[in-house]
């Protein structure tokens, strides 16, 4: 039940966000983060990086329209936690870059190739494990 509520909470955040209407059919992509940062590393160096040099990387690689956006965790059972939102305009755009099982395609294995060395300095500044959570929209006529 927590993860629905934190579910429909990003969703909703995601509408407001982006300054658009989430369209049935679209793809919300919410990754859960568990960070640990390197010695001597602020929690603001580790976004700074993320926010201005991975983060609009990634946009291109996965020539995505809308930036994701860097979620901080306010309630009880998610403080100091983190997350990213990201949004896709259809599950078509989403499947050509991730499988079913959330492998990449290969077009998704080409778009993190472009920001593999990125993605190494992140590491050095500190360590992640994640949770995917990737929401297709439904609407109230088709909950299906």
């Amino acid at each position: 039940m927590k993860r629905l509520i934190i579910a429909f909470a990003a969703i909703l955040i995601a509408g407001f966000a982006f300054g658009q209407t989430l369209e049935k059919g679209g793809v919300v992509a919410l990754h859960h983060y568990q960070i640990t940062f390197a010695p001597g590393v602020t929690i603001d160096q580790y976004f700074d990086f993320m926010t201005n040099k991975l983060m609009p990387e990634m946009q291109k690689a996965f020539q995505s329209k809308i930036p994701s956006k860097i979620l901080k965790g306010i309630g009880e059972n998610n403080q100091h936690e983190y997350a990213i939102l990201s949004y896709w305009e259809s599950l078509e755009g989403f499947r050509t870059y991730w499988n079913d099982d959330g492998t990449p395609t290969e077009k998704g294995a080409a778009a993190m190739a472009k920001v593999q060395p990125l993605i190494e300095k992140l590491n050095a500044l500190g360590t992640f494990t994640m949770v995917p959570g990737d929401w297709l929209i439904l609407d109230k006529k088709n909950l299906q």
